[in-house]
Order: C-alpha cells, then sequence, then structure tokens
C-alpha cells in the first residue's frame, strides 16, 4: 500500500512537471531516517491500542490537550516537520497548527490548554517557542514567542504545574567534542534549564558531562524528573526544582529515556535493546517495580504521553519489512524516505528526495533509476570464505594451552613450583594478543596491501618457528636431565609452533579469507522494481579493508557511474582507487594510476577529471586534464570532496584548512575558478557558521553549489535520536549557495542526519 501511494504520487508529480515545462531538476540526498512512524492510541489506561494516524510519511511526538480533546503532534507529510492538530473524538482529518518553512516539533501544552510550547527552527537553530493553541485558525510562526534566544539548541519543553515555567534541555553550555568511535563526527552534551513563561529569569538545574534530557515536573511542582547518561546507560533522575539534590530515581539495567507520571507515585518511559527493540515500560516509584506498560504493541514504541482519565498516545510502528534480510540493497524500508518536496527559489523549481541509502548515485537524465552498492551479508561470519574460519585457530589454541598450563600446574605441583606453570599461562595470553594484535594492525587497524601483510606474517611466522625450535631443542636436552623442565618446554614449543601455524595461514591465505565482491543495484524509485546491475572483485593485492564503496555518482552526460573503493578512516597512503562503469558499454575501468588513495572523482563536461589524493602524503585536491594532471592544493591541509562544475571553470571541495593544529578540525567548503590565463585561483571560502561542512557539489547549470552543513545545529536530543537510528555525526541540513548572488538557501529542516546531495536534471 505504501509504495503504491508512492508510485501514485510520483507518477503525478513527474506529469505534472512535465506538462507545466517546469525545469526537471531534482536533488537527492541520504537521510539516515525511520520509516513507519504512526500515532498509536490508548483509551483504556493501556489495554488496548488503536491507530490515532496513519500515513507514508512519520508521525510522532504527540501530546494530548489538557482537556482530554485534542492530540498535537509532528508529521512529516508535507515534507519538512510540522506540528498537526486531531480531534480524539470522530474521525477527521489532522489540520496544520502553524504556517512556516521551518521544522517544528516537541510540543508541550500549557495546565489550563491554552498555550502551546514547541521547538522550531524559525530564525536558524532550535529554539523554543510559545503561542496561543488555537484549533479553528492556522497561525503564523511569527506570531511565536521565542523563549530561549540561544545560538545553542533548545529542546523537550515541560510546563510547571502552575504554567509559569517552562524546563527544557539545551546544549548551548557545553563544548562541542569528537565522536570517540568516527573522527569526522563530533558529540554534544545537554543540560536542563529552566525560565519564566515571559522568557526571563533562566536558570541552569544540572552540570554533567552526558546528556541530560526531557524533564518532567512533579505533580505538586517540588520536583523535576529528567534522563541521564551520566552513569552510563541513560536513567531517570530526580532533582528539586533550583537543581540541588540529584540523584537516580530507581534501578533499571537498560537504558530509560522520556518519562512521564501516570499516577501519583508511577512513571511510564522508554526503554530499548537489540532482542526488543524500543518499548515503553512503567515504574512503580514505591516499590522499585518495572513491568511492560502494554501487554501487546508494535515493535517500536517511543515517547508516551499520558492524560489524567487514563489516555494514552505514543509513536512506533512495525520494523519495515525487509530489516535484516539478505539482498535488503543497503537500507531497510523503502528506497524514498518520504514523498518528495518541490522547492521553489531563485526562480526555479526543484524536487528534492531524501534517499534511505549513503552514497547514493542519482539517476541518469531523464530516468528513474538510483544507483549503489549493497551489502548482501548480515553478520561477520557471512562475510568469511571458508579459509576464514582458520582466524578461530588463534583463540581455540590459546584457551586450550592456558587451560593447559593451570591444569598441569595444579597436577605436577609437587615435582616443579606452580608458579612456572602459571607463568606459562600468562605468557600464553600475551603471545596470543601479540600475534593477533600485529594481524589485526596490518590487516584493519592500518591497512596495508595484501603483499606486505605476507611480508608481515611471514616474517612472524619464522620467528614464531625459530622460538618453537629453540622451546624443542631444549625440551630434547632436558628429557633425560630433568623431566618436569621437559614438560614445560613441550608446552612452550606447542604455543610457539600453533602460533606459528596462525601467522602462516594468514600470510597464505589472506585472499581467501573474506568475501571480497562488492555488488552494485539500481532501484527505479518510483516502481521501487530493483536488480543487481554489475559486480566487481577486487584486485589481487587490495586489502578487502581497502575495499568499500566510499563515493558514487553519474557523470553529467550520463554515459558514466564513477565511483571510489577505499577505507574511510584510512591515511593519505593507503590503497584507495576510482573506477568508472560504462552503462553502454558494461565495462568497468581503473580511473586512478596511483599505489595512493586517491578518491572522490567528478568529471566536466570536456573531460576533466577532478579528485582527492593522498600521493603527496597529504589529502590534496588533483586534477587531471589532456592527460597532465595537477596537484591544486598541495599543502598539508586535508582536502576532500572535490566537485567540478559542468564546464570545468570552477572546483569546489572541503577542507580544514583554517583550523588549526592544536584544535578539532572540522570542515569548511571552498571554491576554487579558472582564471582567463588557465591558471587556478586561490581558495575561497564560501561556507558559513560552525562545525562540519562537506559534501559539496554544482547545480546541473553550474550556478549553485549544494552541501551539507552542521551550521544550525541538531533539532532534538541527541541521546534520542542517536538510539534510533545509526547517527554518528548529528548534523546534515542541505543548503544551496548561489556563486553569483551570494545567496544561500537552506533545503532541508530535520532532525535526521542528512548528507551527500547531488543535483541532476
Amino acid at each position: 500500500m505504501r509504495q503504491q501511494f508512492y508510485t501514485f504520487f510520483l507518477l503525478i508529480t513527474l506529469f505534472t512537471t512535465k506538462g507545466m515545462g517546469q525545469p526537471k531538476e531534482r536533488i537527492f540526498y541520504s537521510s539516515f531516517s525511520p520509516q513507519d512512524w504512526d500515532i498509536f492510541i490508548s483509551k483504556d489506561s493501556g489495554k488496548s491500542l488503536l491507530k490515532f494516524t496513519e500515513h507514508p510519511s512519520l508521525d510522532y511526538d504527540a501530546v494530548i490537550s489538557p482537556d482530554g480533546k485534542w492530540v498535537v503532534f509532528t508529521s512529516e507529510r508535507t515534507g519538512i516537520p510540522k506540528l498537526y492538530v486531531k480531534a480524539i473524538a470522530g474521525n477527521q482529518p489532522p489540520t496544520l497548527l502553524i504556517k512556516s518553512t521551518s521544522f517544528q516539533d516537541q510540543a508541550a501544552f500549557s495546565p489550563d490548554g491554552s498555550q502551546l510550547a514547541f521547538v522550531a527552527s524559525h530564525e536558524g537553530n532550535a529554539e523554543i517557542y510559545l503561542i496561543p493553541f488555537l484549533t479553528d485558525s492556522l497561525q503564523n510562526i511569527s506570531t511565536a514567542r521565542n523563549l530561549t534566544n540561544h545560538k545553542g539548541g533548545d529542546f523537550r519543553p515541560s510546563f510547571s504545574p502552575d504554567g509559569t515555567q517552562i524546563a527544557f534541555s539545551s546544549d548551548r553550555d557545553h563544548k562541542i567534542v569528537p565522536h570517540p568511535q568516527f573522527p569526522f563526527a563530533r558529540q554534544r552534551i545537554g543540560d536542563i534549564f529552566s525560565v519564566n513563561t515571559n522568557g526571563n529569569n533562566l536558570k541552569r538545574l544540572t552540570d554533567s558531562d552526558a546528556w541530560d534530557g526531557s524533564p518532567i515536573w512533579s505533580a505538586d511542582g517540588s520536583k523535576i524528573m529528567f534522563y541521564s547518561g551520566r552513569l552510563g546507560n541513560p536513567s531517570i533522575f530526580e532533582m528539586n526544582t533550583d537543581g540541588t539534590d540529584q540523584k537516580q530515581r530507581f534501578q533499571f539495567s537498560g537504558p530509560a529515556v522520556s518519562s512521564k507520571l501516570i499516577a501519583e507515585n508511577k512513571i511510564a518511559f522508554t526503554t530499548w535493546n537489540n532482542e526488543q527493540g524500543f518499548k515503553i515500560m512503567q515504574a512503580d516509584l514505591l516499590t522499585d517495580e518495572i513491568t511492560p506498560l502494554f501487554s501487546e504493541s508494535p515493535d517500536v514504541m517511543f515517547n508516551i504521553d499520558v492524560h489524567p482519565d487514563g489516555m494514552m498516545v505514543f509513536h512506533g510502528g512495525t520494523y519495515a519489512p525487509n530489516q535484516g534480510v539478505p539482498g535488503n540493497f543497503g537500507f531497510d524500508g523503502d528506497v524514498l524516505i518520504k514523498i518528495p518536496d518541490s522547492l521553489s527559489f531563485a526562480d526555479r523549481q526543484v524536487n528534492i528526495f531524501g534517499v534511505r541509502r549513503a552514497f547514493v548515485a542519482p539517476p541518469q537524465p531523464g530516468n528513474t533509476l538510483l544507483f549503489y552498492d549493497a551489502e548482501d551479508s548480515q553478520s561477520f561470519f557471512d562475510i568469511l570464505k571458508p579459509m576464514g574460519y582458520s582466524v578461530f585457530w588463534l583463540p581455540v589454541l590459546i584457551v586450550i594451552l592456558f587451560i593447559a598450563g593451570i591444569i598441569l600446574g595444579i597436577r605436577h605441583r609437587k615435582k616443579i613450583s606452580f608458579w612456572k606453570y602459571l607463568l606459562y599461562s600468562i605468557l600464553v595470553l600475551v603471545f596470543g594478543v601479540i600475534t593477533g594484535g600485529i594481524f589485526l594492525f596490518v590487516d584493519a587497524i592500518n591497512p596495508m596491501s595484501v603483499a606486505t601483510i605476507r611480508i608481515v606474517m611471514g616474517i612472524l611466522t619464522l620467528v614464531l618457528i625459530s622460538l618453537g625450535w629453540w622451546q624443542h631443542k631444549k625440551a630434547v636436552r632436558k628429557k633425560e636431565q630433568e623431566i618436569a623442565t621437559y614438560r614445560i618446554a613441550k608446552l612452550y614449543r606447542n604455543l610457539f609452533y600453533g602460533l606459528a601455524l596462525f601467522s602462516l595461514l594468514c600470510a597464505v591465505f589472506i585472499n581467501h579469507m573474506v568475501h571480497s565482491a562488492i555488488n552494485f543495484y539500481q532501484v527505479d524509485y518510483v516502481s521501487g522494481d530493483k536488480k543487481l546491475l554489475f559486480t566487481i572483485d577486487k584486485e589481487p593485492n587490495t586489502n578487502p579493508a581497502n575495499f568499500n564503496v566510499l563515493d558514487s555518482k553519474v557523470t553529467h552526460d550520463g554515459k558514466g557511474f564513477i565511483f571510489t573503493t577505499g577505507s574511510f578512516r584510512a591515511g593519505a597512503k593507503a590503497k584507495g582507487d576510482i573506477w568508472n562503469y560504462d552503462f553502454e558499454t558494461k565495462q568497468i575501468l581503473k580511473l586512478s594510476n596511483s599505489p595512493y588513495n586517491d578518491g572522490f572523482a567528478d568529471f566536466s563536461e570536456d573531460g576533466k577529471m577532478v579528485f582527492r589524493s593522498g600521493r603527496s602524503g597529504d589529502f590534496d585536491i588533483y586534477l587531471k586534464a589532456n592527460d597532465t594532471t595537477i596537484n591544486l592544493t598541495n599543502d598539508a591541509h586535508r582536502d576532500n570532496f572535490p566537485a567540478i562544475s559542468i564546464h570545468g571553470d570552477k572546483i569546489v571541495f572541503a577542507s580544514d584548512r583554517l583550523r588549526s593544529e592544536n584544535e578539532y578540525k572540522t570542515m569548511d567548503i571552498f571554491l576554487m575558478r579558472l582564471k582567463p590565463d588557465q591558471t587556478w585561483s586561490e581558495p575561497e571560502k564560501i561556507s558559513v557558521g560552525e562545525g562540519q561542512n562537506a559534501h559539496a557539489h554544482f547545480s546541473p547549470d553550474g550556478e549553485w553549489i549544494i552541501y551539507t552543513t552542521e551550521g544550525y545545529g541538531i533539532n532534538d536530543e541527541q541521546a534520542l535520536i542517536q538510539p534510533v537510528i545509526f547517527s554518528p555525526q548529528m548534523y546534515g541540513e542541505i543548503v544551496a549557495y548561489n556563486i553569483n548572488t551570494k545567496e544561500r538557501v537552506r533545503l532541508t529542516h530535520n532532525k535526521w542526519e542528512e548528507g551527500t546531495p547531488l543535483w541532476v536534471e
């Protein structure tokens, strides 16, 4: 049903666009957005559930009006998330509450129901606004009052019982720090604040090194409950309204967020785990008993709101039908995240499509096919070839020899000191970790070529065989003299020979341990039809860790599919390659000609190729034209993600060149122009705002540049978004920049991670 709805809408959109003679330009961007969220309602304290909304786009963050007559929720049904209201009685469709071109979410009612607090990006970043709650008129966002007015993000407002104060969370007073696993990403920290409803008397209530969020007031207004990650997993805390006496409210092994009072001494909250997904639990604050709130429920349940008469609303739904199914083409759910938006700016109209896939290649001119790689394997064991299971020789060997040392030490303790066997068992662990660590380092941590891995593991094999032979000779020499020493020498011999066998297997069969072919698929985003386009096998000397797809696009003329293979975290001199698949001849051609980290290529109409390479020892931007390759940036900075205009006279790229060695290096967008003397201008910064900027690309006519920016901050609490869907960098609004007029247009307003935009005809 959902796909039929998409197909019908898209066909109407395409027909209308052609019929009106409007430009057929399209922008595609990747989005890590969930799928199939609707609002659910229970009118009998959780005994039964009904769907309150049903729409192909996401509906979420529902709240019930104090009089129990209305539900206000956020919906992405018109593109940008907006607030809608729907009557609980009857079956009238929801109506839009506020007219704006900005993001709206996280509504909260005042106790008397006359006011609505919410989060919006009306003035750039996420702020908390206050507006009268009117169901019979569409109010303009300009009439809402901004209560927070700060360049930081402000989220999840909650009214005090007397209606005079609002508690909320904010990332305003903490430095943004690098993500612990992903060096390109940044992490935020949030605290709880309160402010009067007139915007005065702002107070900071918490100050921790983890996210504190989603505050709610106790019924008597004397306490504020919130979740905090200060103990590891987010858990429910309580404090006085002035921020004193902060303490964990109850013990719970899993994460606990978004609490709501459902009775005087009972709360509901959201939790999640890998087995059960997202669920709503209830906690008795007197007994600390924790049980599921609903006996039967969807797979995903989030952010419950409760009315005193027993009515409850939350958002959620079932997981995408193809979740965990091999061959799901790299994503769970439909290829498009929602109905495409039609945007008008600067006298042009562009359809913009969010795609549930990173580094998707938009279609050729005139068709509706998307192209990308996909992982058919679902686990580590799916990746392994039969010889790949030989890596388990190491842990099995270590466990057996470690236990053997302990057992023999106990058995022969009267003939030889137990500590000698214990020392042997400890050294088993030490030598095992060293051997495995060396292989892990050269194969995955610092991926080297297959030839280099074979040399390293071959040398290690010889060293271990020598140690084993030394212990063998020692055992032979001691056999007649001292039987106990002979036994220990035999153990060491077995250890070194066993480790040598592991090293030898790695050296000889390194090319036969994992599946290393990449499958590329095409999907028609209108019909949903998918099929295999082609498969490419890695070159014999390429490490599989350096054979992941990092970028893909279709050339301006639509004849070629360009993609990069490599490792995102690899250094300048690691292996990275540029490839071209010719749609007509179906031939695959390698375009890069160095053993270094080449990638992210783009072509102009006249055949110029711009790309990123580490062949100088640093990541620089190169241009290849007429069989001549020149380094355009040639400095110690990290330059990446280049693109060239269709006419070959402009190049745009991302770089950390404005950051010093002592600070976290975020990237900005830079533009270079071809001068009349055929030399290139110095890079000119065109991005604005703080944080990461990346993945710039030209419009088909070369007059605009689109890119991803973190400059607007985030639109929801980090701790609520990252568990829902993989979202390490927590940024991604798409911006269009006019090269001549310097006009800047924000194309997306969302709270999901979005990026890698590409603009095509």
